[in-house]
């Protein structure tokens, strides 16, 4: 693995991920604008020629600046628990590109000995670069972002993301029930980077998923966390590649409606 040492290389590092989730997003983006057919990979999973070609992209040029084992949605592969590991999500949101809301995003996170260091998310639409690294800050289009200041759980604006998995979907209701008794509002994007991404930049008090395809996690994961935000399971242990569920917010937050998910 090349070691990054100074804040001058970190930086560099960084920015060449940039460049390659906006390069990615030019594909999605022209696809969008165009209109795309989707096919089914699974009962309600669609793909689109816009995910397979994003993905390849993202393969070939981030193993040219940073070689070391890749994960990707459309195409899979072996997870690694030790030495890094890109996992990427080259269209989330694939069901927005023929619908509305226009809500789709690439997802690039690094995990190192499986945990996540490195996010970086670009929503190509609305042009925004959402990125952070383990021990620094998140920042939006450059600016430094931070989590909610909200801390009363009457007032809080929550988002959630219902699973393709049907036997987990009447639980996620059940959670919904329990949530709507406290939170100001609810909101679902179909894309749950993006939520992932706006808990971290603060526009999102939480957010929550039964289960956590980790094309869909790593980076805003670490998002949530460089904003100093807590990202935990469904058992309020700290959330792991082996988690089922996700709940990320502030530690107000997630501490006030944790009861909701038990």
């Amino acid at each position: 693995m090349k070691k990054i040492r100074t804040a001058a290389e970190e930086d560099f590092f960084i920015e060449e991920i940039e460049k390659i989730a906006r390069n990615a997003g030019d594909i999605i983006k022209a696809h969008y604008t165009q209109g795309v057919a989707h096919e089914f990979k699974s009962t309600r999973q669609v793909v689109t020629a816009a995910d397979k070609e994003s993905e390849q992209l993202l393969k070939e040029q981030l193993l040219k600046i940073h070689p070391c084992s890749f994960y990707g949605e459309e195409e899979g592969g072996d997870m690694a628990e030790r030495g890094d590991q890109w996992v990427v999500d080259p269209l989330d949101g694939t069901e927005n590109m023929n619908g509305y809301p226009p809500l789709v995003a690439v997802s690039i996170g690094l995990l190192r000995s499986g945990k996540p260091v490195l996010g970086v998310i670009y929503d190509p639409i609305y042009s925004t670069l959402y990125s952070a690294q383990e021990g620094g800050q998140t920042r939006v289009n450059g600016e430094v972002a931070r989590l909610s200041s909200q801390t009363d759980p009457a007032k809080a604006v929550i988002s959630l993301d219902f699973s393709s998995e049907i036997t987990t979907r009447y639980q996620t209701l059940k959670q919904l029930s329990r949530v709507l008794e406290q939170a100001r509002a609810v909101k679902v994007f179909g894309a749950p980077v993006l939520s992932l991404a706006a808990v971290a930049a603060g526009r999102l008090d939480l957010f929550f998923r039964p289960s956590t395809k980790l094309t869909d996690m790593v980076a805003g994961v670490c998002m949530v966390r460089a904003s100093g935000g807590k990202v935990l399971d469904y058992e309020g242990k700290d959330w792991t590649i082996r988690s089922t569920g996700v709940i990320a917010g502030s530690s107000a937050m997630v501490e006030a409606y944790l009861p909701c998910f038990k």
